[in-house]
Order: structure tokens, then C-alpha cells, then sequence
């Protein structure tokens, strides 16, 4: 099944689109995980909400994934999850933590001995910086990331592009 969509930037009318965008997996349901499934559905993305980091078998279930976002830096398995998709050939792999919380996870994982070029995959903090803090707004920066990533930009302003 196929819809059409109005490209505003290009402003050429409609285009078919075939199916999903891609595959989102958020992983640990709340406010944020709610808003950024909303606006991924929205941008034509098929979305997996899971309750909990996915062990082997929940993973393998998954089918091809393209991005991968943790909203909760202290559930139990987070990091378990980042590691896992680290290792696959899942594109985008993302945490909301703070600046703080974050560069201890990229320390912890460097002393794991992941290298360099498979951190430069991580993102965390996830999302652009566009000053916001409300749930809707936070999960607009990571899907704003996981967009620009999915096309191979930097996710600058178009001015400047």
C-alpha cells in the first residue's frame, strides 16, 4: 500500500511513498518515548516501543532496525542495549542522558574496549540542540537527529545548507 505526501521544500506536489521511512526502536516507555513515537509516526517511520532493554531473543525479533533511542539512562539493561545495537549494523544508536552522564558512558564504554569508530555511532546525548525542554520538544531534537542521520546531514539550518 502506498500514500502520497506533499514535499513542502520542494514544492513539487506529491510524491508516492512505498512504505516506512525506516525502523525506530525506543526503548523504555515514558513522556519522552510517547512524544518521539508520535512525531516518528508522523514522519513516516514504523516505530517499536519496548518496556524493557531487548535481550538476544527480542532482538532477533526485531527485523532490520535503523535507529535505536534509550529514553532512560538508568533502566536496567540501557547500556546492555546501546552495546547490543553497537554491534549490529543498526545506524542511528542514541541516549537521552545528560552532558555529564554521558561522557561517563562514553568513558565506561572506551574502557570496555569499543573503539573510537564504533562510539562515533553513539549518540548521546541524543538529539540536535534546539533549546528546548519539554518532552514534545526533546523528543522533536531526536527525531530531528535520527532524520538528518537517515540522510546523511548534519541537521544544520537550511540557511546554512
Amino acid at each position: 500500500m502506498s500514500d502520497t505526501r506533499h514535499d513542502p521544500v520542494r514544492g513539487s506536489g506529491a510524491e508516492p511513498v512505498a512504505g516506512p521511512l525506516g525502523h525506530l526502536v525506543v526503548v523504555f516507555d515514558n513522556h519522552i518515548a510517547r512524544s518521539l513515537t508520535a512525531i516518528a509516526a508522523a514522519t513516516g517511520w514504523e516505530v517499536t516501543v519496548l518496556d524493557e532493554a531487548p535481550d538476544a531473543e527480542t532482538a532477533g525479533r526485531l527485523g532490520h532496525v535503523d535507529a535505536l533511542v534509550v529514553c532512560n539512562h538508568d533502566g536496567d539493561g540501557a547500556v546492555d542495549a546501546l552495546r547490543g545495537a553497537l554491534g549490529t549494523g543498526v545506524r542511528y544508536v542514541a541516549m537521552m542522558a545528560s552532558r555529564h552522564r554521558s561522557a561517563g558512558l562514553l568513558e565506561q564504554l572506551r574502557g570496555e574496549g569499543l573503539d573510537d569508530a564504533t562510539l562515533t555511532r553513539l549518540h548521546v546525548p541524543a538529539g540536535l540542540s534546539i533549546g528546548g525542554g519539554s518532552a514534545g520538544e526533546i523528543a522533536l531534537s531526536v527525531m530531528a537527529e535520527v532524520v538528518a542521520d537517515a540522510h546523511g546531514r548534519p541537521g544544520t539550518p537550511m540557511r546554512a545548507s
